[in-house]
């Protein structure tokens, strides 16, 4: 088999997926299959800033593993790619000097094995939405389909889905309209197996998991910012600790009020209160559209939804460890993310002893948060909640926009339909070659005829 490897350098984190397919079906559909998925020890590259050099050592406990699992001869052929997310566009706009210093020592420690490396690039926010809709529509085999005789066939456009994706520091909404995309800014324009696709894309940045929560925390203190106490409606009742404000300003996502002194530790109290929760939580919004102005949040133009979606990567992760991907209806989430929230620190520790303590704390804000952006935020309802699938993998595969990134970069999705199967080029040749014989038998019975003629 040929490999591809694929770095997706995200805010919180690095994985590094390793894809491969039949070396002699690089245009086919369905047929790229993920060996394995390996998870960089540490943070995301972008908290490198002021150790550039760490960013690229910690990718190489990945690399080694990678290199253990491709053939030696056919590492040199191993495309490789780093594509990096949210998390450095934030650097980027804060730094864009340190966002080069990190790319740089990451292409060189990627650049010391024996790969064929293309390069480390920041993907725009669209990119990021539409690479991600293109892998979940290439696994479920929605843009192009072979039948068993080898036949490719296009299905409707109303089986391509829609992707949704939350990461640590963006979220992105992409999906095919019934209307005409108004906002070109919105807009992606895709060839792909003949077909022309114009879908609406769009990635708010801040508004990630990790980036909304500490909007969130920066918003409480703002209420009360005379005090050196935090109530935290999002927290468990009980849990308790101490932060300073440097920690909580520490990013472009949250502007520190002229008056807070950075060394002042603050005491967060988790209240847990969930309608307190859910209302702090729609502050981080501004729902507002305008006049004649369809949009999703902060005045983004969105068409209605429509169609099925699948949602991923934060979105899975939050309603699954609430046991919610099953296709619950609309009131049953709510019900049990309020009732979660309602949980005290005791009873929720008591509950899910093994699990990290941080992200213990952070489960009831962080699937309210989620619920509160599907809802209000991309405008999803009672009837179109059902259309959207939770889902981690398909087709054993991890969703994600890597998959449809290196798709991408290696033409592996070409722009025409493509031809059928090898053996319609088998089927043909052995006509002409019937052809052939069967005019070379004619000819030569034509010789023996006039041979009788004149004898």
């Amino acid at each position: 088999p040929q490999y591809g490897l694929v770095f997706d350098a995200g805010s919180t984190h690095t994985a590094l997926y390793i894809y491969q397919w039949p070396v002699d079906k690089e245009n086919g559909t369905g047929i790229v299959s993920q060996v394995e998925a390996c998870t960089v020890s540490g943070p995301g590259i972008s908290s490198y800033a002021d150790n550039p050099a760490g960013a690229g050592a910690s990718l190489k406990p990945c690399l080694d593993k990678a290199m253990k699992i491709i053939a030696a001869e056919q590492q040199r052929e191993t495309p490789t790619y780093l594509g990096a997310t949210a998390g450095m566009r934030l650097l980027r706009d804060q730094n864009s000097t340190k966002a080069e210093q990190v790319l740089d020592e990451v292409e060189k420690a990627i650049g010391e094995y024996p790969v064929d490396f293309r390069g480390a690039q920041i993907l725009t926010g669209n990119e990021e939405g539409s690479f991600g809709w293109i892998t979940v529509n290439y696994l479920l085999e929605t843009l192009v389909k072979c039948s068993f005789t080898g036949k490719w066939t296009h299905p409707p456009a109303e089986a391509v889905v829609g992707a949704l994706d939350l990461g640590g520091a963006s979220t992105q909404i992409t999906f095919l309209p019934g209307t005409t995309i108004d906002d070109s800014s919105t807009r992606a324009l895709l060839r792909l197996y003949g077909t022309n696709y114009s879908i609406y894309t769009h990635s708010y940045l801040c508004y990630g998991q990790k980036q909304a929560l500490k909007m969130l925390m920066a918003s409480l203190h703002q209420g009360s910012p005379s005090a050196p106490r935090i109530s935290h409606p999002c927290y468990p009742k009980g849990y308790q600790e101490n932060i300073t404000t440097a920690d909580l300003y520490d990013s472009p996502c949250v502007q520190a009020p002229s008056t807070s002194s950075p060394a002042r530790v603050l005491v967060v109290m988790g209240t847990g209160d969930p309608a307190v929760c859910s209302a702090a939580i729609q502050n981080l919004f501004n729902f507002t559209c305008g006049a004649n102005r369809m949009c999703g949040f902060n005045g983004v133009y969105q068409p209605p939804v429509q169609g099925q979606f699948f949602a991923f990567s934060g979105l899975y992760h939050n309603f699954h460890f609430l046991n919610l991907t099953g296709g619950q209806s609309l009131s049953s989430v709510n019900a049990t993310i309020r009732q979660f929230c309602t949980s005290s620190w005791e009873k929720v520790q008591k509950e899910f002893p093994t699990m990290n303590r941080t992200h213990l704390r952070d489960a009831c804000a962080a699937s309210s948060y989620a619920f509160t952006l599907l809802l209000q935020g991309y405008k999803f309802n009672h009837t179109t909640w059902l259309n959207i699938h939770f889902v981690q993998q398909v087709a054993n595969v991890d969703v994600g926009w890597t998959l449809g990134y290196m798709l991408n970069l290696t033409n592996m999705i070409p722009s025409e339909t493509p031809q059928r199967s090898k053996w319609i080029a088998a089927t043909v040749l052995l006509a002409v070659m019937l052809i052939l014989i069967f005019c070379l038998l004619t000819v030569i019975c034509c010789q023996k005829n006039s041979g009788y003629d004149s004898l």
